[in-house]
């Protein structure tokens, strides 16, 4: 097996591949990129057996053949050449000689029969989005998603699609994110699917927000092209929590509020806070809020007061600074609506003004403050 190839190029490819490689894994194989030559084109393929990214590139002096060879040394030596081209000669017992304008180098290869098969599409439909839709479900909702491995359903988006539109819902039991939208259409598949976090963040690095998407949907992966990358996940086949259960209907006091003010406040007043829980009291009267903070281990305090509108009885509120200023930063609104009914309820965020078809919903829990 041989070809030649520039150098740009393949740090391209090798990059990108490279976000489908484990961390850490007890398959040694995995850490590995396969490297298919045939026709005179080069095929690549990473995989962490969950999410798997295929690409295709132009080579020259082709030799068809196939090896797998370790990722990240290929992509540390890679980044490390001058601009030029690469020539890759591989041996039958999969040693990989690599000659450039600065040296030669070995890397031993493995195996291809070792390597991962490819995922297969099975009773597959088509879901077609705009990339600038995709783009604001993901950013809408992927931060509110679980990081626990021991809640493997709340590490997905839920994709809720039907007559012409998607509900789009992420969740990690200390916030929630409803995402609305109406009057989509090419939507050939209806139905629910849950959709890994890592799958999304990887495509939100790819997407042109002026493309048109499909995404091919099936039993147990999902698949997009984009360009000439074909990148497929295995869909979370677990039922998600009832999400409209938990959204309260009773939040009847009003506090609305300008967004950057109440965001840098917070952004402030959270550096005086306990390290572990976070906790910042908001206390609410008619035109004034008071953001406050204590931690008795370090002896700091903070307070601010910004001035707002509140149509409900005196009240004080605490949450996690950090949470509560994620939710902020990803609304859209100059102002804020923030509904509440008490201390130890959930409170709902929307935007002041809302677009019918573009409906935003965060919930966000409160935490029990300190006496």
């Amino acid at each position: 097996m041989k070809f030649t190839i520039d150098k740009n190029t393949l740090l391209t490819k090798l990059q990108l591949l490279s976000k489908a490689i484990p961390a850490r894994t007890t398959l040694p194989i995995i850490s590995n990129a396969l490297f298919t030559i045939k026709n005179e084109l080069l095929n690549l393929r990473s995989t962490d057996l969950e999410i798997s990214i295929n690409l295709k590139c132009e080579i020259e002096n082709a030799e068809d053949g196939c090896v797998a060879i370790p990722l990240s040394k290929l992509l540390e030596i890679t980044s490390a050449m001058p601009d030029n081209k690469i020539n890759f000669d591989v041996s039958d017992i999969g040693k990989v000689k690599i000659d450039c304008q600065t040296g030669q180098y070995t890397i031993m290869g493995q195996s291809n029969e070792e390597f991962p098969s490819e995922h297969t599409i099975e009773n597959s439909k088509t879901l077609s989005l705009s990339g600038e839709e995709l783009t604001d479900i993901i950013n809408s909702t992927s931060y509110a998603a679980s990081r626990d491995d021991l809640k493997p359903v709340l590490q997905g988006v839920l994709f809720k699609i039907e007559n012409e539109g998607i509900v789009s819902v992420a969740t990690d039991g200390h916030r929630l994110v409803k995402l609305e939208k109406k009057n989509i259409h090419s939507l050939d598949y209806n139905g629910n699917v849950v959709v890994p976090i890592k799958f999304l963040t990887l495509l939100n690095s790819l997407l042109n927000k002026e493309a048109e998407l499909s995404l091919i949907v099936g039993e147990n992966h999902m698949q997009v092209n984009i360009d000439s990358s074909i990148i497929t996940t295995r869909i979370i086949k677990e039922s998600y929590p009832d999400y409209e259960g938990v959204i309260p209907k009773d939040n009847t006091k009003t506090l609305v509020v300008n967004r950057e003010m109440f965001t840098e406040a917070i952004k402030r007043i959270s550096i005086f806070s306990n390290k572990s829980s976070r906790q910042i009291a908001l206390e609410l009267s008619d035109n004034q809020m008071t953001i406050t903070t204590e931690d008795p281990e370090s002896i700091t305090t903070g307070k601010e007061t910004i001035e707002c509108n509140y149509d409900g009885d005196p009240m004080t509120i605490g949450y996690n600074a950090l949470y509560l200023r994620e939710v902020l930063q990803h609304q859209q609104a100059d102002e804020i609506k923030i509904m509440l009914n008490t201390p130890l309820n959930a409170g709902l965020f929307v935007p002041l003004q809302q677009n019918t078809n573009n409906i935003k919903t965060t919930l966000l829990m409160p935490i029990r403050l300190n006496d």
